[in-house]
């Protein structure tokens, strides 16, 4: 670059952004590569060391030119710092790609695939939705990749599962939006005379969760239904109602209504728990936020008192809460059915 070149640029006030942007467009591209790299499959291919191209074309690009393609999508990838190239074709390099190419990180590789496909979607796309008065709906959603995301949470759900599911005795419970039946299982495993039912809106969840509890050996305890919670008549025959990450779902102007029809499903001395993300200082539940506020059928996030003001004009009892998730306003909510009980 000529001085003249440079001096013009920091006359401008140009050149300090021209600096950042390599940095700031890095991170993005690396979220959208590790993205499509574990969506399809490459993680996984390469796992175990180096691939050479030739083994990696016919499943990845087998079309005309799907060679040359897949090459230069690679080389980006090993120019990221994600991959290497070698003598023996390619394989993993950063450390993120090497974890997230395990198995027991499924959830945070389909977080990153999420954030590729989806929350792109909801930040980028979002001034032109609310400029053409145009709202997201849950067709835009890939449910079995959000059922997969959301077991990221599992752990910190869990802890609240095992403090309303005794490890002994029967219990009766329902799961509203059981996603992949990994919080069924949690319940399962710890009582093992619990039976329950989970239902979701989406098929391609529910079918997911059929397939976990019949690889779990959990089918003959746990049912998975597809269907709406709201359009199912309730009777009282649930000791525990659940719904972990999904009253969002729901419009604000509809949840206490959803609130008191899920009481009706809760047996005498029954309670309900809530998990949920609420408004705080917190990027993560900002965009859940986002999608909520902008998706048909949805609602923004509440705050921890606007939810148990719902709760409480739903008729239930005396809420108690807590946190779930260090650092993250991701709290969980327990209350009674009997709006006289203060337990």
């Amino acid at each position: 670059m000529k001085p003249a070149t440079a001096a013009a640029l920091v006359r401008s006030g140009q050149l300090g952004v021209l600096l950042a942007l390599p940095r700031t467009l890095r991170g993005y591209y690396r979220v959208c590569f590790l993205g499509g790299a574990a969506s399809c499959g490459l993680l996984g291919r390469l796992a175990a060391g180096p691939v050479p191209l030739e083994r990696l074309v016919p499943d990845l690009a087998p079309g005309p030119g799907g060679r040359d393609g897949l090459a230069a999508w690679l080389d980006f990838g090993v120019r990221l710092g994600e991959l290497a190239v070698g003598p023996q074709g390619y394989r993993l390099r950063s450390r993120l790609a090497r974890r997230l190419s395990e198995p027991a990180n499924d959830a945070v590789a389909a977080l990153i695939e999420e954030a590729a496909r989806l929350h792109h979607s909801w930040v980028a796309d979002a001034p032109a939705h609310l400029r053409a008065g145009r709202r997201f709906t849950m067709a835009d959603q890939d449910g079995a990749l959000v059922a997969r995301s959301s077991r990221i949470l599992a752990p910190f759900i869990g802890e609240a599962v095992d403090a309303c599911v005794p490890r002994r005795g029967p219990l009766r419970l329902l799961e509203v939006g059981c996603g992949s039946g990994v919080h069924l299982k949690r319940a399962a495993e710890r009582n093992p005379e619990l039976t329950a039912l989970g239902l979701d809106l989406q098929a391609d969840a529910a079918a997911q969760a059929r397939e976990n509890m019949r690889a779990w050996g959990l089918d003959g305890r746990v049912r998975i239904e597809v269907g709406d919670v709201r359009a199912r008549r309730p009777e009282p025959a649930f000791d525990l109602v659940t719904l972990h990450n999904v009253l969002n779902y729901f419009p604000v102007s509809e949840r206490v209504s959803v609130l008191a029809h899920l009481r009706g499903f809760l047996a005498p001395g029954g309670r309900l728990l809530v998990s949920l993300a609420c408004r705080g200082r917190s990027v993560t539940t900002e965009l859940l936020n986002l999608w909520g506020a902008l998706t048909e059928g949805c609602g923004p996030l509440p705050t921890p008192a606007e939810l148990e003001a719902q709760l409480g004009a739903a008729g239930y009892g005396r809420v108690r809460r807590w946190g779930l998730v260090p650092g993250e306003p991701f709290l969980a909510f327990v209350a009674p059915c009997d709006a006289g009980s203060l337990r």
